[in-house]
């Protein structure tokens, strides 16, 4: 798979991974344009689309940090879900890094949300037992509760105090 860093909101992908973007994620888990292009300016912010030769796979979008990467976003075309470039995509993002791998998942409450997390424990990644609320994207919205899942372990308190700050004064600041 080709690896394609978007930096700004007027790359000719932007439209493709825009469209995949906002069919995967709910209103209130997105990031507006003009939040995005904020972010893209942002030397630790990755912006990452997936190629098969001229086929669009997906994206993962993250932040990269001292001690761990952050995956923000992450979503496969769903002309190709169901295909395995899930897992690998994912599974070669893991290996291409020494450091932790944190993501987030809605709480588990049923089978879409089970078939995830066991998606995801199949990749490596535990779940960590912090009460965790990710801030709102927009002013409209509150935060929503979500569950922090780890590659390898589990993280420590101060790790996840590390992240959580991270996550209100960096992330959700640019």
């Amino acid at each position: 798979m080709n690896v394609i860093r978007l930096h700004s909101t007027n790359d000719p992908l932007f439209p493709i991974f825009e469209r995949l973007y906002r069919s995967s994620f709910p209103e209130f888990e997105q990031r507006t344009v003009e939040h995005q292009a904020k972010g893209l300016t942002a030397d630790n912010y990755f912006l990452q689309c997936y190629m098969e030769n001229e086929l669009f796979v997906g994206f993962v979008a993250y932040w990269a940090f001292d001690d761990y990467l952050y995956i923000e976003h992450y979503a496969i075309s769903d002309k190709v879900r169901g295909q395995g470039y899930g897992t690998r995509l994912l599974g070669e993002f893991i290996a291409g890094t020494d450091k932790t791998v944190i993501l987030e998942i809605d709480p588990v409450v049923d089978e879409i949300s089970q078939k995830r997390l066991r998606f995801y424990r199949a990749l490596g990644f535990v779940e960590n037992d912090y009460v965790h609320v990710h801030p709102p994207y927009q002013h409209k919205f509150h935060g929503h509760t979500l569950k922090v899942l780890s590659s390898g372990s589990a993280i420590s308190e101060a790790e996840y105090q590390n992240f959580n700050h991270d996550l209100h004064h960096v992330v959700m600041e640019k």
